[in-house]
C-alpha cells in the first residue's frame, strides 16, 4: 500500500507531518483481525446512567452487571471478580451494589457464602420475560435463574 507524504505547506505549531495513506487501509482498522478481538460492551439505561442518586462506583458496577447479563435480565457474578474487573475495593462494590438495591435498579437473590444472583430491574433488559411475579427457579445446568412467571 503506498504512503506519500504530504508537502510541508503547514504553519509552525500545527501537525508535524501529514500522511495521505491510498488503498484499504480500512480493512485493517475496521475488519476482522486476529491481533483485536471484538470489543464487548453493555448497555447502560438512562434511568441508571442519569441517577443523580448513586455514585459513579454504583453505575460502574451497573454497567458491568448489563455486561454480563446477554439476553436476560439476570447475572451471576461474584463480587471480588466484579471488584477486579472494575479495580475497585471489594467493600466498594458491596456499597455500590446495596445503593444499587436500595434505588430499586436490580434486585438480589440468594444468602449465605452462595453467590448472589442479580435480576436487573429496568425495561431495556428481558422485555419478553416481563409476565408478573419474580422467582428463581431451576434450569437445566442446575444454574438457579431469576424468572418472571404468572400466577393464576
Amino acid at each position: 500500500m503506498p504512503v506519500n507524504r504530504a508537502p510541508r505547506t503547514l504553519d509552525v505549531g500545527s501537525l508535524r507531518d501529514v500522511y495521505y495513506v491510498f488503498g484499504k487501509s480500512e480493512h485493517k482498522v475496521y475488519g476482522n483481525s486476529e491481533h483485536m478481538p471484538p470489543e464487548k460492551y453493555a448497555r447502560v439505561p438512562d434511568s441508571v446512567l442519569c441517577d443523580s442518586g448513586l455514585s459513579p462506583a454504583a453505575r460502574c458496577v451497573y454497567g458491568l452487571l448489563a455486561r454480563y447479563a446477554y439476553q436476560g435480565t439476570t447475572v451471576r457474578i461474584g463480587q471480588r471478580r466484579i471488584a477486579k474487573l472494575l479495580g475497585l475495593h471489594l467493600d466498594t462494590v458491596n456499597l455500590a451494589i446495596h445503593e444499587l438495591e436500595r434505588r430499586r435498579h436490580i434486585a438480589i437473590s440468594g444468602a449465605g457464602n452462595t453467590r448472589r444472583i442479580y435480576h436487573l430491574r429496568s425495561s431495556v433488559f428481558g422485555r419478553k420475560q416481563r409476565a408478573g411475579v419474580e422467582e428463581v427457579i431451576g434450569s437445566p445446568s442446575g444454574v438457579p435463574r431469576l424468572a418472571s412467571t404468572r400466577r393464576p
